[in-house]
């Protein structure tokens, strides 16, 4: 393997996240937040699938009960996450939601440290104080209700994917990397499924547009886990995750230029300083 090789990886991670959010944004606002989560958790499950059956993943390991109880955990995580973020994208403005759900690295290192009984240096914990820091200047109210109201769901994201990327590793080293994605998006999607049937948020009829809108976010999302998991498994996790860990770039990027998003400096601010943060966090072994 060359050195190139952990920073492809963590770029086509970057990549695939950062698309498949800006195409979440485009179909929340048509169908509402609760719909695509649902739909993009469900087709994700194709690609994964598909990888799973070409490799010959240990399907056995499925049956496993402390897999299966890790699985459930993660997915009721995720389930949780998915909904709040595309919520946020749909009601709130994109340029806040996404930079705070990366927040989520320190949540995870943070319940590593308490579960797992990893260290962190002095310079990690000044990164989570900067962090934290901005993400208290993201959340001042810079320009009306958008941008109070996607605070709250990128925080909600932040913490259910931190909680959840906290049962990750061990999920991967257990089933591979395909089979774990397939796994959580299968119970994600009866657990999504179940919510919309209650009545809370009932399932709006997709056009085609829409749908193809929300293939393209679910392909792009799925494989972006499926790239981040091959990613770690071949070069080590501190040269793939600080790219990858950037993948709101690519989101607010497209929302600045596409959507013509415009939030006030302190939140720009804010902003800038949640992605350093995370960035430099993340490149800290």
């Amino acid at each position: 393997m060359s050195q190139a090789d952990p920073a492809l990886w963590g770029l086509a991670c970057m990549l695939a996240w950062g698309v498949a959010d800006m195409l979440g944004r485009y179909a929340s606002v048509r169908v509402g937040g609760p719909s695509v989560a649902l739909a993009i958790q469900g087709l994700g499950i194709v690609p994964a699938l598909l990888g799973a059956l070409l490799v010959g993943s240990p399907w056995s390991v499925l049956a496993n009960a402390g897999y299966v109880t890790l699985a459930v955990l993660a997915s009721l995580l995720f389930s949780v996450a998915y909904l709040a973020f595309y919520r946020g994208l749909e009601r709130g403005l994109v340029s806040i939601v996404s930079p705070l759900s990366a927040g989520s690295v320190v949540v995870t290192t943070l319940l590593s440290v308490v579960f797992f009984n990893e260290t962190i240096g002095p310079l990690r914990w000044l990164l989570i104080c900067v962090i934290l820091a901005g993400i208290v200047v993201t959340s001042s109210n810079g320009r009306g209700g958008a941008s109070v109201a996607g605070v709250g769901y990128g925080l909600t994201a932040m913490m259910a994917i931190g909680v959840a990327f906290a049962m990750w590793k061990p999920m991967v080293e257990d089933v591979g990397p395909f089979l774990a994605v397939v796994s959580v998006r299968v119970i994600s999607s009866v657990f999504l499924g179940v919510y919309l049937r209650a009545g809370a948020n009932p399932l709006t009829p997709f056009r085609t547009g829409t749908w193809m809108l929300v293939t393209g976010a679910a392909v792009l999302d799925s494989l972006g886990f499926i790239v981040f998991n091959l990613g770690i498994e071949l070069n080590p996790v501190s040269l793939v995750i600080p790219i990858a860990a950037a993948y709101p770039v690519v989101t607010v990027g497209l929302a600045w230029v596409l959507l013509k998003e415009r939030v006030a400096r302190m939140q720009i601010a804010g902003i800038s300083t949640v992605m350093a943060g995370v960035v430099a966090f993340s490149a800290v072994t």
